[in-house]
């Protein structure tokens, strides 16, 4: 099985960088449900539990600043896998994706931030 480096972000804890597994069956075991992948920017996905609810701890909102205006895209309940997408499916990232991550939580830990 093959793996591949992440940024992994479990509801009120910190980053962690891990390996974590490529194939649709070891990330679905990984994130504890029904994966799904949702594309943000320059190659980066989140993949995260489809089957997650309210009821479960929210790990963070996404926002989009769009000229002068924040619009909330959603909320992502459960743990949040951030990779690199490529042809080949699910990717490692690498460093500089990796400080892009961080920096979309640059307003606290539970708000992702995307520019245009």
């Amino acid at each position: 099985m093959a793996k591949i480096s992440a940024l992994v972000l479990k509801p009120e804890r910190d980053f962690q960088a891990k390996s974590v597994p490529a194939d649709p069956q070891g990330i679905q075991k990984f994130i504890g449900g029904s994966p799904i992948m949702t594309r943000l920017t320059d190659g980066i996905v989140v993949v995260s539990n489809e089957n997650a609810t309210e009821e479960d701890p929210l790990n963070f909102t996404i926002f989009q600043r769009h000229n002068d205006h924040v619009h909330e895209l959603g909320k992502l309940y459960s743990d949040a896998v951030f990779a690199a997408e490529s042809e080949k499916g699910l990717t490692s990232l690498d460093k500089d994706q990796k400080q892009l991550v961080k920096n979309w939580f640059q307003f606290g830990r539970d708000k992702l931030l995307l520019d245009e």
